[in-house]
Parts: C-alpha cells; sequence; structure tokens
C-alpha cells in the first residue's frame, strides 16, 4: 500500500496532503465536499472568518453524517425486523407441513 501526495483546493487554499492510493478518489471527494460546504457557509450572508466558517461547515457535515448513521441504524432495524417476522411465518408454515406429513405417515 503505497501512499501518494495529493494537493487539494479549500476555499482557494491549496493543502497538500498525504493518503493511499486506493483512497486518493475518496480524499478528493471529501475535499470537493468540504469545499462546496466552506463555500455555502461563506454565501449564507452573515459576514464570518474562515475559522468560523470552517467550525460551522464541520458541524453541518457531522450532522449531515450523524442523521445518514442514524436512518441507516434504522433501516437495518426494520430489515432485522422483517427478517424474524418471514422467518417465524416460515417456521410456522413448516412445522404445520411436518406435523401433517407425520399424522399422514401414522394413519
Amino acid at each position: 500500500m503505497s501512499k501518494a501526495t495529493i494537493s487539494i483546493s479549500i476555499l482557494g487554499k491549496d493543502f497538500t496532503v498525504s493518503c493511499p492510493d486506493e483512497e486518493r478518489e475518496a480524499l478528493m471527494r471529501a475535499a470537493k465536499y468540504v469545499d462546496a460546504q466552506m463555500q455555502e457557509t461563506q454565501r449564507s450572508g452573515k459576514t464570518m472568518g474562515i475559522e468560523r466558517g470552517a467550525v460551522m461547515a464541520a458541524l453541518n457535515i457531522a450532522y449531515d453524517l450523524l442523521r445518514l448513521r442514524e436512518q441507516s441504524q434504522a433501516t437495518v432495524s426494520d430489515m432485522n425486523r422483517r427478517v424474524r417476522a418471514l422467518t417465524e411465518k416460515v417456521d410456522g408454515i413448516l412445522r404445520e407441513e411436518f406435523k401433517e406429513q407425520a399424522d399422514q405417515a401414522g394413519s
């Protein structure tokens, strides 16, 4: 796993960072997302310094991440509930089938 040095730009400021080659595209997408969030924060109309803008953008990004995690967990929980319900139905049907076959074999 070799590391590459890449250049990213956020609010017109260039940064050089290193990352594993296989994560380069993901890091570039993340940098573009952060840049877009920072620009949106700057366009909000309120005059604020770069630091405050960075903190506000970071809060927005963290909020989005946490909301998506919660939605994902809710989806997984719902899917688990549905799988359990289907498993119970299948088990019930199979029990009935085995019972009928046992009853027919005993007759």
